[in-house]
């Protein structure tokens, strides 16, 4: 529980600083799902600009995937930061986006089931294994403050045997900060 506190600090101190900023920074919030096996997801993600010249920023992210059934239950929860480069999609409608980075990937599970007695039995395992991310999305803007986004991001663990884990999301995004 501790661990959360600290992620939650975290995101309330840089949305705290995102606000305070004089550039237009942005927050996107949706869910979606993991491919392969599909797993259920939700995703934040804090948009900071960082360049003047060239539209990039810097984007941490945190995700949340959960599979879940009688017998197992696997959470993922990759935290990362990404560098992006939005392009204009068009002067009134959005944005093209897309980015890598990297950070940490998380995974803990529960197996339930029955020992030879007939007891039932839980197991518990859980990793912490670094990450590289790449992706990319599409925004469209409703309002100055308000748009919609769908994105996809491919995900691999720095462990051997992981897989290539690939997410497709949608969401809202919230501009703050003038332009």
């Amino acid at each position: 529980m501790n661990r959360w506190m600290r992620v939650v600090l975290c995101g309330v101190v840089l949305v705290l600083i995102a606000g305070q900023s004089e550039a237009q920074v942005e927050i996107r919030a949706g869910g979606g799902l993991l491919l392969n096996p599909s797993r259920w997801c939700g995703h934040v993600s804090i948009d900071i600009p960082i360049g003047d010249t060239h539209p990039t920023y810097l984007s941490p992210f945190v995700e949340f995937y959960r599979q879940s059934s009688t017998f197992e239950s696997v959470n993922a929860i990759p935290i990362g930061l990404n560098l992006l480069y939005k392009a204009p999609f068009s002067q009134e409608y959005g944005m093209v986006y897309f980015g890598v980075g990297g950070g940490l990937y998380r995974v803990s599970g529960t197996l339930n089931g029955i020992d030879f007695s007939g007891n039932p039995i839980t197991l518990k395992d859980s990793s912490t294994q670094g990450m590289f991310t790449a992706g990319g999305g599409l925004q469209l803007d409703f309002s100055d403050a308000l748009g919609a986004f769908v994105q996809t991001r491919w995900i691999r663990a720095f462990a051997s045997g992981s897989k290539n884990e690939l997410s497709l999301m949608a969401g809202l995004s919230f501009k703050l900060g003038e332009e």
